[in-house]
């Protein structure tokens, strides 16, 4: 059974974007110093390609209201691309 992969864009403080990935249940993977949103976003189109050809879904991963981000990781970016 293939394994999902959720995704975020988040802000990083230097007007930076920063995506991080996660293939359930604990894998994580991040690629920081993204220039731009369109790079980030990119990078996503990327990523779903690349699981596509492995049978794993990727998909936006869903914001908890109650869970707050620490300050160094930025916030997720509201116009990240979701499929």
């Amino acid at each position: 059974m293939p394994l999902t992969v959720t995704y975020e864009i988040l802000d990083a403080t230097d007007g930076r974007f920063s995506v991080v990935a996660t293939m359930a249940p604990d894998r994580i993977y991040r690629r920081d110093d993204v220039a731009t949103l369109a790079e980030a976003e990119e990078w996503i189109e990327g990523l779903h390609a690349l699981m596509a050809a492995c049978g794993a879904p990727v998909v936006r991963a869903a914001a908890e209201p109650s869970k707050t981000v620490p300050a160094d990781l930025g916030r997720t970016h509201p116009r990240s691309v979701s499929r």
